[in-house]
């Protein structure tokens, strides 16, 4: 759970520093930063049980979004 909450406040760190203030606002509202109980509803229905269910929220909170990424041109 605490790998899923920094990442989601370093995310809100990253856009308070975004130069560009509108595309901040826009990721704000289109790509809001998701609860911890939204991922665990999510991979419980995927089937997702007990430890492996922990390291799927784990091993997802270290990735980067690649829609995001590619909108951005990062990819």
């Amino acid at each position: 759970m605490q790998a899923h909450s920094l990442r989601n406040k370093y995310r809100t760190q990253a856009r308070k520093l975004m130069k560009d203030r509108k595309l901040a606002k826009y990721l704000d509202i289109n790509n809001y930063n998701l609860s911890f109980e939204y991922y665990e509803d999510k991979y419980l229905k995927q089937g997702y049980k007990h430890d492996s269910l922990y390291k799927k929220i784990l091993d997802s909170s270290t990735r980067s979004n690649k829609f995001v990424n590619k909108s951005l041109g990062i990819i």
